[in-house]
């Protein structure tokens, strides 16, 4: 086997494993989402940053956003996603598994985030609950 063809057997190897990776479908969606990310500035401070992402698909296990601030791989983002079942979005906690910046313009960049959600945060009740 020539050096040329190892190669393209590698690469062929990597596309698969990467297909295998994904345990659900994906579907094309177009939703705004509210997000919220904390990032540690330092040992004893933690910044907050608020703001609104766009969701370009979803599985049952995950979301690729974009998003106007940069991100880092294990990061931890709140979603809000807009519910078709309910009134009120469903506030999702997910680990961000991969980023890229997006160039925009010349001042303006955008962040493509591929991301894996950890669970999906119970919604606050209406009416307090009696015992």
């Amino acid at each position: 086997m020539d050096k040329q063809s190892g190669q393209l057997l590698r690469v062929s190897q990597v596309i698969q494993v990467a297909r295998e990776r994904r345990d659900s479908k994906r579907a094309p969606c177009r939703l705004v989402c509210p997000f919220k990310l904390t990032k540690f500035v330092d040992k004893s401070t933690v910044k907050l940053t608020k703001g609104f992402g766009h969701a370009i698909n979803k599985s049952l296990r995950g979301m690729l956003l974009l998003l106007p601030v940069p991100l880092n791989r294990r990061q931890v983002i709140e979603i809000q996603v807009p519910s078709e079942s309910r009134k009120t979005p469903s506030t999702k906690l997910a680990e961000v598994c991969w980023s890229r910046p997006i160039p925009f313009s010349d001042r303006v960049k955008m962040y493509l985030a591929g991301t894996r959600f950890f669970f999906e945060l119970p919604a606050p009740s209406q009416s307090p609950q009696t015992r």
